[in-house]
């Protein structure tokens, strides 16, 4: 009988608060994907693991939480050091990368790889604007810590917090931004998993 180690034991809670956070029943479907517990390199999609500036902001963005969002803050700090962090490549030269980073923790990419689901976390640094961007998956957001703003279809910038629940439609035009705290969001795609978002022209 195989024993879980201590990193398979932190990445099944962070996984499973993640998963009740967004009412997702099946549990069984990430605790099937195994992490490689010899040597914490997870799911190899040969993207190789690289430092942003961005990743500054985490300690302070883990510390902005609430009573519903901090366990799962606690569970991210302690695998963090596991984590492969990422920039989407058609946001090439766009002038708020400095301030922006995700690591899809479950999906076809994922640490865990998955083909029918994508789980993982977007952070942005204080003072960022993440312009208006839309994708083919209808997604659902989830603010961990910080505070920040989000505007989708209407136009109208709304504050959202720790906690809350953001849902973008199929190719539903939307952008965040940041004031003095930075953001940490968990987010979640159940379609077109390999169709990444592209930034809209003139979105700000």
């Amino acid at each position: 009988m195989t024993t879980a180690t201590d990193s398979e034991i932190r990445w099944q809670e962070l996984l499973r608060r993640l998963a009740t956070l967004f009412a997702m029943t099946d549990l069984q479907r990430f605790d099937d994907a195994r992490v490689d517990v010899a040597s914490d390199v997870l799911h190899d999609d040969g993207v190789e693991p690289r430092s942003f500036a961005v990743l500054h902001h985490l300690d302070r963005a883990l510390a902005v939480k609430d009573e519903v969002t901090s366990p799962i803050c606690v569970a991210f700090q302690r695998v963090r050091s596991t984590l492969r962090w990422r920039q989407n490549s058609s946001y090439a030269r766009a002038d708020f990368l400095d301030g922006y980073a995700y690591c899809e923790l479950v999906g076809p990419g994922g640490h865990r790889k998955r083909d029918d689901v994508a789980l993982g976390v977007l952070l942005l640094g204080p003072h960022v604007i993440y312009p208006e961007h839309a994708h083919p998956a209808a997604e659902t957001y989830i603010v961990l810590s910080g505070c920040a703003q989000w505007r989708q279809g209407d136009g109208v910038w709304r504050a959202r917090e720790p906690g809350e629940r953001i849902r973008h439609a199929s190719m539903e035009p939307h952008a965040m931004r940041t004031a003095d705290e930075p953001l940490l969001a968990a987010y979640l795609w159940q379609d077109h998993l390999h169709e990444g978002a592209r930034l809209l022209e003139g979105g700000a």
